[in-house]
């Protein structure tokens, strides 16, 4: 449904500008799932933190619930990755979290020594912080967990 959103927009525009689209579509979808992303983790930062949790405590909540939206955006929108059984699901789910891991491990250290340490705005520090881990998380996603196989069987597939 969002694909087909995506593509009837797209076709208003001239051919070349369409032709640069589907070029590109993989980080056109990644940036604007990113924004959403984006979104998902400073609202719940915000009402974690409005509620009373710590910016540690805040910071982490507001990264399950962006690394879970995350995970089926990219999945199912931005690299278009159909897994073939549970099995694969899981393994790139593993894979997905382990990336977000590492880049919320920096996010909350980011955040508690610029904010609680170092007394930077909260969200400013929230913004910094999401345009670093926005880039890094794209390389891990795009070279390591929904990379296109290379056999010959998906070649074909992919080019038809």
């Amino acid at each position: 449904m969002i694909e087909k959103l995506f593509r009837k927009i797209v076709s208003i525009f001239p051919k070349p500008i369409q032709d640069l689209y589907y070029k590109l579509e993989s980080v056109i979808l990644y940036t604007f799932f990113g924004a959403l992303t984006t979104a998902v983790s400073f609202i719940t930062q915000y009402l974690a933190s409005r509620a009373g949790c710590t910016t540690a405590v805040s910071t982490v909540i507001s990264w399950i619930c962006a690394v879970t939206f995350a995970f089926f955006v990219n999945k199912f929108f931005v690299f278009k990755e159909n897994s073939k059984n549970a099995a694969d699901m899981l393994k790139q789910a593993g894979q997905f979290y382990a990336a977000r891991l590492v880049s919320g491990v920096f996010e909350v250290v980011f955040m508690v020594v610029t904010v609680d340490k170092l007394g930077l705005s909260e969200m400013l520090m929230k913004l910094i912080a999401q345009i670093f881990i926005l880039i890094a998380n794209y390389l891990f996603s795009k070279l390591i967990i929904f990379r296109k196989k290379t056999d010959d069987s998906e070649k074909g597939t992919a080019e038809k």
